[in-house]
C-alpha cells in the first residue's frame, strides 16, 4: 500500500490491520450509543448497530473504481498502485484479522465508557464490546482476498453472523467459498455501458461477470441481497433493464439505496448526483411492480427502500 493511501485513510478515521486491512468505526454505532438510533440493517434484519463491525480485509484493492464509492482511489491522491493483485504472503492470518478488529473496535469505544462520564447506558456499553456482527464491506472488493471463506468460517466460529459485500466481479471466487450469514451483490448499472462509464472496471469482462455472479446468486444456500446504488443522472434509468437481472437471480432482497455525496466520491460526483428519499421510494415502487416483490419497509435518512421476495423478514 502506498504511504499517500495509509496516510490519507488514517486521517479519515480508519485502523489499519497489518498491510491491507481495515477497521472504521460506523455513524450508526456512535448514533446508536448515544442516541439509541438504529441503521436499517437493524430495522430491516434485526442487526443490532451498536454491535456491529464494519471491516475489509482489502482496503487497497478492488476490480472497479466507482464514480459513486467513497473510497481513496488512484486519481484522488495522485499516486499508482496495483488495485487487483493481491499475495498471499501480504495478507495476516485470518485469526489475527479477526483479534485485529476486536481490538480496534475497543479502542474506537473508549470515550463511550459510562463510567468515565460517557451519557451512554452500561448494557449498550458493554454489548458493544461483545459485538455480535461483521459486515465485510467499507471499502475495496473482499473477494479478492484469498482467505475470505477461512474468514467468514471464524467470524462464525466466534459465535457472530455475517454479510459480505461484493460487486460480483469474481464469479469463479462466489461459487466456491464459504458462504456468510448474508450475501449483497451490488447492481450498480442496467446494462454494460453504463456500467463502464460509472464503475470504472479495471478487469476485463466485468459486465459478464457480474451476469454470470447474479445467476449464481439462485443457487447459493444463504441469504442473498441485491443493492441497488442509485445515482441521478447516472444510472437511475431504465428499470426494466435492472428487473430483469433482479429476476436471473431471484434475490431474498432488494435494497433500493441513493448515493449519498461522501469521502473521496465527492471529487467525482456533485450533490445533485444524491437522488432524494422520495426518487428513491418512486424508482423502488417501479422495480416492485416489474419483479412482483414486496415493498417492506424503508429508512428516510439512509435514503433506502427494501423488497422482499415474501412479505415476512426472518430477523436475524
Amino acid at each position: 500500500m502506498p504511504s499517500e493511501l495509509s496516510e490519507k485513510l488514517e486521517k479519515q478515521g480508519y485502523h489499519l490491520l497489518g498491510k491491507r486491512g481495515a477497521y472504521k468505526a460506523c455513524q450508526w454505532q456512535k448514533k446508536a450509543l448515544l442516541n439509541g438510533n438504529a441503521c436499517y440493517k437493524q430495522r430491516f434484519y434485526g442487526i443490532e448497530s451498536h454491535r456491529c463491525l464494519q471491516m475489509t480485509p482489502v482496503v487497497d484493492k478492488c476490480t472497479q473504481s466507482c464514480d459513486f464509492c467513497w473510497r481513496v482511489t488512484p486519481s484522488d491522491i495522485g499516486t499508482k498502485w496495483d488495485q487487483v493483485t493481491v499475495d498471499e504472503t501480504d495478507v495476516i492470518p485470518v485469526e489475527d484479522l479477526m483479534d485485529a478488529v476486536l481490538m480496534a473496535n475497543l479502542r474506537t469505544l473508549g470515550g463511550y465508557n459510562p463510567k468515565a462520564g460517557a451519557k451512554v447506558s452500561e448494557r449498550m456499553y458493554k454489548e458493544a464490546r461483545e459485538p455480535k456482527h461483521v459486515a465485510i464491506s467499507l471499502a475495496g472488493e473482499p473477494t479478492l482476498y484469498p482467505y475470505l471463506s477461512d474468514f467468514i468460517n471464524e467470524i462464525h466460529d466466534r459465535g457472530m453472523t455475517s454479510f459480505l459485500v461484493t460487486n460480483g466481479t469474481l464469479p469463479n471466487v462466489l461459487s466456491g467459498i464459504s458462504l456468510p450469514t448474508q450475501l449483497y451483490l451490488t447492481l450498480a448499472a442496467p446494462d454494460e455501458t453504463t456500467y463502464k462509464t460509472l464503475c470504472g472496471p479495471g478487469i476485463k469482462n466485468g459486465w459478464n461477470n457480474i451476469k454470470e455472479s447474479q445467476e449464481l446468486l439462485q443457487s447459493l444456500d444463504c441469504r442473498t441481497v441485491n443493492r441497488l446504488t442509485m445515482v441521478a443522472n447516472r444510472n437511475m434509468h431504465n428499470p426494466h433493464a435492472y428487473s430483469r437481472l433482479i429476476e436471473m437471480g431471484e434475490p431474498d432482497f432488494v435494497e433500493v439505496k441513493g448515493y449519498m455525496f461522501l469521502g473521496s466520491s465527492r471529487r467525482r460526483l456533485d450533490k445533485s448526483n444524491a437522488p432524494s428519499h422520495r426518487e428513491i421510494r418512486a424508482f423502488s415502487k417501479k422495480i416492485a411492480t416489474l419483479t412482483g416483490y414486496h415493498l417492506i419497509d424503508e429508512q428516510v435518512e439512509s435514503r433506502v427502500v427494501l423488497l422482499s421476495h415474501t412479505k415476512q423478514i426472518k430477523k436475524l
